[in-house]
């Protein structure tokens, strides 16, 4: 067994040069086991080169299996792109500019680009993809056992606002790989908990979950659910949420019910109610302790939507974590009549400062006002000709504007096109009427843009495709009655909170399995859809996807033999000694098993 870092990246280097395994996502609903290579023009000197220790699976892996190239991250056309995005990985061959070195062990972040480009080239294009590992690559993502990333990467993530592309771990000899494979989760919710935002009376925003609140998750049973939780928990006990409502089916409630997390909640003083999501009055049940204030939708669906529009507190944030399969499903918004004022420039200002947008891309701040370059849409004001020319009156010298039938340029604006890109909308008119202009332009909207209904009285069908990541717009005005906030794309800077100063989520790891048997793994879960994470070891390729339980290992080493069969037993005995749960020590002990190095014991 060899235990030298400066050993073990050679061995591996030399690995990558040769014909490999990886999971490879090759049409809708087809994930096969490829024998590929890394070509030599993707691993020059100028390259980095990766050796995947493994990788989570996660719950939104299969919109993409589903739509294949209609998955707005997989390229249209493509041959195949290799899955897994939370993944952990050595580096075995880096540019000698840049700030890495062979053997660091990284967690990668996951989103790559917030404007369409090309995947190969790293570089705009109109009919290009919003590239990110495990979506859009055939030479990256954590089910390949080797990966090539160009060297100009990293320069070009920080400058499309997702901070480092590498983010180095700093693991305690107690953390597990699967823990740090979560540091893609758990930015994933930490993030999204810091873009959530509401006012207070002076109209400043708050960000984050705020202390003692009321907080619902619908079809909160998941995974990613008990991860938002577990963040949401680490707090003094007086910060604690006053109520927290879930809701699910009855048979994983009740296996909720005996989590470490919930218990621990409750002795805290935290209400936490367990809701059947079929209950006949699931209304009253989600609102009995007060109406909550934030509100995650974990599971796209019209029902959840539904819920959370009709239990949300006035001024509170839904949250809407799941992206939608279905194209057509909605959150639908009751924006009410607006506010009258003395005079259409004061109604124009008004509304004009009431916008607001992201400081910058995947920025949790906001500014209010106008985009920074704004691209302005007036819609529905008709022939009301003072109305408008309050408003272009109101708008920057040089601003794009767009006015049905209207050029104008004698304002000292630009005028756009009907199928411009818009960051700012100005919807006038009523009800449906409005409702329609809207939905004119909501597919035209440009990242983070908003729209205000300045006469109001309508129910906004917002898409749920738009309301996914926080690349979403925002409904603006004093007559919107909650806000909306969204996934996270995970952002460099949370990754590092789990890399340096890592989370267990041992407690959440209930099945594992080698590289070989990815499919079937994966098959299964879907199949099944139990709780908890599920982890493949890329570098272990034989080992059976197995439950975490020492009887589950022994039964699988008897249907096995050689080294596989050894790791499992050595597993098992420690799973045995410590309770059924995932550690450290157990991986250790398959690792030792299969004779081969740890990755996280290797001499530095």
């Amino acid at each position: 067994m060899n235990n030298s870092l400066q050993e073990r990246t050679s061995i591996l280097l030399k690995e990558s040069s040769e014909i490999h395994q990886g999971v490879f996502l090759t049409g809708p609903d087809k994930i096969e086991l490829l024998s590929v290579d890394l070509p030599s023009e993707v691993t020059s000197d100028n390259d980095f080169v990766l050796a995947s220790f493994g990788n989570c699976r996660c719950a939104s892996d299969a919109k993409a299996i589903r739509q294949f190239d209609s998955h707005a991250r997989v390229p249209s056309g493509v041959e195949k792109v290799a899955l897994g995005h939370e993944t952990l990985q050595m580096i075995i061959q880096a540019p000698v500019d840049s700030d890495f070195s062979p053997g660091d062990i990284v967690v990668i972040t996951p989103g790559h680009a917030s404007e369409p480009i090309d995947p190969l080239s790293f570089q705009p294009k109109d009919s290009g993809v919003l590239a990110a590992l495990g979506y859009s690559y055939q030479y990256l993502g954590g089910l390949r056992r080797f990966n090539a990333v160009p060297g100009v990467a990293p320069s070009f993530i920080r400058k499309q606002g997702f901070g480092n592309l590498f983010n180095l771990v700093e693991p305690n000899n107690d953390t597990s790989l699967i823990s740090l494979a979560h540091a893609e989760p758990f930015a994933c919710n930490f993030g999204t908990n810091k873009h959530i935002f509401t006012f207070n009376e002076k109209g400043e925003f708050i960000y984050g979950v705020p202390p003692r609140s009321i907080l619902a998750y619908l079809s909160g049973t998941a995974r990613m659910a008990m991860i938002n939780l577990t963040i949401v928990a680490s707090v003094p006990d007086n910060e604690l949420p006053k109520v927290v409502y879930i809701t699910g089916s009855p048979a994983k409630l009740a296996e909720m019910d005996r989590y470490a997390l919930i218990l621990d909640l409750r002795e805290r003083g935290t209400r936490v109610e367990l809701i059947d999501r079929n209950h006949p009055e699931i209304i009253s049940r989600l609102t009995e302790f007060g109406k909550p204030n934030i509100i995650w939708t974990n599971y796209a669906s019209q029902e959840s939507y539904d819920q959370a529009c009709a239990i949300i507190e006035d001024g509170g944030n839904l949250n809407s974590y799941a992206g939608a399969a279905d194209p057509k499903l909605v959150i639908n918004m009751p924006v009410a009549a607006a506010e009258k004022f003395d005079s259409f420039s004061l109604e124009a200002s008004a509304q004009i400062s009431s916008m607001h947008h992201n400081i910058s891309p995947n920025d949790p701040f906001r500014r209010n006002g106008l985009a920074e370059k704004p691209m302005v849409a007036l819609l529905g004001f008709k022939d009301d000709s003072p109305r408008i020319e309050a408003y272009l009156q109101s708008l920057p010298t040089g601003c794009g504007v767009y006015i049905p039938n209207k050029p104008v340029d004698d304002f000292g604006l630009s005028t756009l096109s009907s199928d411009s890109s818009f960051t700012d909308v100005f919807i006038a008119g009523f009800g449906s009427e409005a409702v329609a202009l809207y939905q004119s332009v909501e597919l035209q909207l440009a990242r983070s843009a908003a729209v205000n209904f300045l006469d109001g009285d309508a129910l906004v069908p917002i898409l749920s495709r738009q309301a996914h990541y926080v690349s979403r717009h925002q409904i603006c005005g004093s007559n919107v009655p909650w806000f909306l906030t969204n996934t996270s794309e995970p952002h460099s800077d949370d990754m590092v909170v789990q890399a340096k100063s890592p989370v267990s989520f041992d407690w959440m790891v209930k099945g594992v399995c080698g590289l070989n048997y990815v499919t079937k793994m994966m098959d299964e879960v879907e199949r099944t859809q139990p709780f908890g994470s599920f982890f493949a070891f890329t570098e272990l390729p034989d080992l059976p996807y197995v439950e975490v339980n020492s009887e589950a290992f022994l039964d699988a080493a008897e249907n096995t033999e050689g080294l596989v069969a050894e790791a499992l037993k050595q597993g098992a005995s420690v799973l045995s000694e410590n309770g059924e749960k995932w550690s450290r020590k157990v991986e250790e002990a398959i690792y030792n098993g299969y004779q081969a190095p740890y990755p996280l014991n290797l001499e530095r």
